[in-house]
C-alpha cells in the first residue's frame, strides 16, 4: 500500500471514503489546506470528514526501492549500522550518568549512616 502523493509506505495510512485512494495524513492534510479542499487524486471535494484512519501492523515495513540493488543494499546496511552504533553509544553514555547518580547517592547515604552512628 503506497500513498498516492507521496507514493511510499504512509507512516499514518489514511483512506478516502470518496474515491477509495491512500493517503499520509500529513501529506493530505497539507493539500487539502493549500487546494480549499480538492482531492489531489481525483479533483473532486474532499473533506477532512471523508478520510479514515487505517489500521494496520507497521511493525514490518516493506524494503525500499533501492534495497534491490547491491551498492542500495550496501548503503542501508551501512545507515543501518550507523543507527544501531548511534543507540549504542547514548544508552553507553546513560549507563555512565546512572553510575554517576547512583555513586553519588551511595556516598551520600553512607555519609548519612556515619554521621548517624557517631551521634549516638
Amino acid at each position: 500500500m503506497y500513498c498516492t502523493i507521496s507514493g511510499e509506505v504512509p507512516q499514518e495510512p489514511i483512506i478516502s471514503k470518496n474515491s477509495g485512494h491512500l493517503f499520509e495524513r500529513r501529506l493530505i492534510e497539507k493539500s487539502l489546506e493549500a487546494s480549499n479542499g480538492v482531492c489531489p487524486a481525483t479533483g473532486t471535494e474532499l473533506k477532512t470528514s471523508d478520510l479514515i484512519a487505517v489500521k494496520a501492523d507497521l511493525a514490518v515495513r516493506p524494503r525500499q526501492l533501492t534495497a534491490t540493488s547491491l551498492p542500495g543494499m550496501l548503503a542501508m546496511f551501512q545507515n543501518e549500522w550507523d543507527d544501531l552504533m548511534l543507540e549504542a553509544h547514548a544508552t553507553k553514555q546513560q549507563l555512565h550518568a546512572t553510575r554517576k547518580e547512583l555513586s553519588h547517592a551511595l556516598y551520600q547515604h553512607d555519609a548519612a549512616c556515619r554521621v548517624i552512628a557517631l551521634i549516638k
